[in-house]
């Protein structure tokens, strides 16, 4: 198990830090330009493996607490984790998918509405009332987080099934989802980034209520910048009501 572990660790690190650096490379070059898919491929790929390597090691570490005799009560942070990096996984994937879905039926954004597609909207729904479940009724010490992170999965199913059911009808309504399906991920990416990777990278000792700082900045920060680029690209075609 420890073996299985350390690989599944290593193929996560090297490709969440693989597709951080891919995820900008489509921000500032030409949309649409060879650099722009290709990396856009990259960030795609990295994202669903960071997807499967996350949800097997969840799924591992789970049944070894389960098998050494552990439960919520006597681990509750631990499988609070668990949780979130099961539920950050799963939100990822469904995002990133979506953002790639869309290009490929811009011209007909109801072709979305898969069997498939539409599960994996309502399992972001239903991950985020899993999540704020767990923090209400075991109460893990890194509950503020549970709760400050919860509704990303929420708003992130809810804004996919009104994309597959009642398409805007605007001509780059798709470009607007794509871009703000890839930041979603871009999001994760981050967040996980500066929980695990930069406090180890750069020893950084955030104690007390700051601790919660990487949680939450990517999202923080996130969020209100593809509402404020989305509304420049509407204004610049003229598309802002």
């Amino acid at each position: 198990m420890p073996m299985i572990m350390r690989i599944l660790l290593i193929i996560h690190v090297v490709l969440g830090g693989v597709g951080l650096v891919a995820f900008w490379v489509p921000i500032f070059s030409r949309k649409g330009g060879p650099a722009h898919r290709l990396f856009g491929k990259v960030y795609k790929a990295c994202a669903y493996t960071v997807f499967a390597t996350a949800g097997l090691a969840v799924l591992l570490r789970a049944g070894w607490y389960l098998a050494e005799g552990h439960t919520l009560a006597t681990r509750p942070e631990a499988f609070g984790f668990l949780l979130f990096l099961g539920y950050l996984a799963l939100v990822t994937f469904v995002v990133v998918r979506h953002g790639v879905l869309v290009l490929q039926h811009k011209q007909d954004p109801r072709e979305l509405g898969t069997p498939l597609s539409t599960w994996l909207a309502r399992s972001a729904i239903a991950a985020s009332a899993v999540v704020v479940a767990y923090a209400v009724l075991v109460s893990p010490t890194n509950k503020i987080i549970l709760y400050a992170l919860s509704p990303i999965g929420m708003l992130t199913g809810i804004g996919i099934l009104r994309y597959i059911s009642k398409p805007p009808q605007t001509p780059r309504a798709w470009m607007y989802e794509h871009l703000g399906s890839m930041i979603g991920g871009g999001i994760a990416f981050h967040t996980a980034f500066a929980v695990f990777g930069s406090t180890r990278l750069f020893d950084i000792g955030l104690d007390g209520w700051i601790g919660v700082i990487p949680w939450i900045a990517p999202a923080a920060i996130g969020i209100p910048g593809t509402i404020l680029w989305t509304r420049h690209y509407r204004r610049k075609f003229g598309e802002l009501a």
